[in-house]
């Protein structure tokens, strides 16, 4: 049974259930007045950026994370503000009795599923018991795995940025040939 005082990570995510877009600057001062005490806005940052990492947790795949000149805007899936408070709770921990597991929210609402893919197509989704794990397909190597998942995030990163802009000299010497 849980408790009844909330956690900084259960008030962040009350903030993300207004369905607003938010710095994190906004969520700090949101979380300070709902919980009646200061709360530095670098634990608010820290417990985000978990939030929001689908590689650490579950509820990462439906907050959205986005790029502006004022800095990162944070904001919860449509689809994800149909799950109660303790659902979404619970899709931020790894273990637990009876606690309602990412394939429970994507059976209840089939919406979510769009949120949750791979990182790279040679990736497939597989059911364990705390949650989706992600398993190379047959035929594909640790190394291929490892390096794919460095470039996919590397091309998230960039895409978040805003995008590249590549220069590129290329220098071509013929060795070998003689007239």
């Amino acid at each position: 049974m849980r408790g009844t005082k909330k956690t900084n990570s259960e008030y962040i995510i009350d903030t993300l259930r207004t369905g607003q877009t938010l710095r994190s600057s906004e969520i700090t001062q949101m979380v300070s007045d709902a919980a009646g005490k200061e709360v530095k806005i670098q634990d608010i940052a820290s417990i985000i950026a978990k939030l929001s990492n689908s590689d650490k947790c579950n509820l990462g795949y439906f907050i959205k994370k986005k790029k502006t000149d004022r800095g990162y805007v944070y904001s919860l899936s449509k689809e994800a503000l149909e799950l109660a408070p303790e659902q979404i709770y619970d899709l931020t921990r790894k273990t637990g009795k009876d606690r309602f597991t990412i394939h429970d929210a994507i059976k209840k609402f089939p919406g979510l599923k769009k949120h949750i893919r791979p990182s790279l197509p040679k990736l497939k989704l597989r059911k364990a018991g705390s949650g989706i794990q992600r398993v190379p397909a047959e035929g594909t190597g640790l190394a291929d795995m490892a390096v794919g998942e460095m470039i996919s995030r590397v091309l998230k990163e960039i895409s978040e940025q805003g995008g590249l802009n590549v220069n590129l000299n290329l220098t071509v010497n013929f060795t070998g040939l003689t007239s």
